[in-house]
């Protein structure tokens, strides 16, 4: 479930036969399990680059037009005009806006939003039930050690939704670590079914110090059909608040965003819902949160 303008709604997933045909166990078991032979396809990674390759050519732009009518796509901002669907995937979008106030956190990306708090680096929750270790997902012990009882953000792009990431504060770029893995979907009926999804996929750690919100964890998360995630900076950039920072090409994707101890006030709307198994429809730059300090 989401919540969408004052509304608590079912989700409209794109292509969810298909994900309950991949994701689904015929016994009907809630438990995290061993993926089937079916999900264990579609995470590998050539059939997402031939994927990516046909979204590459002129004969996907036809895709474009009813994408947009069935998801009901807001294109303000957007050129338009584009060669593939790649293309329009990755779409720029002009005129997007982060909170003026230094002390109030914006969203880094569009997508369904849950929030946590007093982070348990060994039971770090995915999902209703749902937990892996910091140390896995980071690859990592000592740094996910630092992150004990802070925050966590955790924003779930949908095929329908802006696949840009944008930098939420000013700061620098201290360190990139990639790190390889499959290419499940992250999708919440995927990620309930698949034990420690999020460490088995392949993923990149951004570290950065924010100049409002201290040192941070970014965590790029790739999924099924994602070609590739490209980042617009460089280890030792300068951040700015709103800057570009990444692009993900075709498919779902996952940002996690994590915080120390006494940095970051989460929105407490965000966090009671995400408490009940409902997700917060977010743009992005929408205020989720703000500094202790602030």
């Amino acid at each position: 479930m989401i919540y969408d303008n004052g509304e608590i709604k079912p989700e409209k997933i794109v292509a969810d036969k298909w994900l309950r045909l991949i994701y689904d166990d015929a016994c009907g078991a809630k438990a995290p399990q061993a993926p089937s032979s079916l999900a264990r396809l579609t995470s590998r990674k050539t059939l997402s680059r031939l994927y990516g390759a046909y979204c590459n050519t002129r004969h996907s732009a036809r895709l474009i037009g009813r994408f947009i009518t069935d998801n009901n796509i807001d294109m303000a901002g957007c050129a338009g005009e584009y060669r593939n669907f790649a293309e329009f995937f990755s779409r720029e979008k002009k005129g997007i806006v982060f909170p003026k106030e230094p002390h109030v956190l914006g969203s880094p990306c569009e997508g369904m939003v849950s929030a946590y708090d007093a982070i348990n680096p060994e039971k770090a929750v995915a999902a209703k039930g749902m937990e892996y270790s910091l140390a896995e997902l980071f690859g990592d012990a000592e740094m996910a050690e630092v992150y004990r009882g802070g925050s966590c953000l955790r924003i779930r792009l949908t095929p329908a939704n802006y696949h840009r990431m944008h930098f939420f504060d000013c700061g620098e770029v201290t360190d990139v670590e990639c790190i390889d893995g499959d290419l499940y979907s992250v999708n919440p009926l995927a990620v309930a079914r698949i034990a420690k999804l999020y460490c088995q996929n392949k993923r990149v750690r951004i570290n950065i110090s924010t100049r409002n919100f201290g040192d941070a964890v970014i965590v790029e998360v790739g999924a099924t059909f994602v070609g590739s995630i490209v980042h617009r900076f460089l280890v030792g950039d300068n951040a700015r608040r709103g800057r570009q920072a990444a692009y993900f090409l075709p498919g779902g994707s996952l940002v996690l965003v994590y915080f120390k101890k006494d940095r970051v006030r989460l929105d407490t709307d965000i966090i009671e819902r995400t408490a009940k198994g409902i997700e917060t429809k977010t743009h992005i730059g929408a205020a989720v949160g703000k500094s202790y300090t602030g």
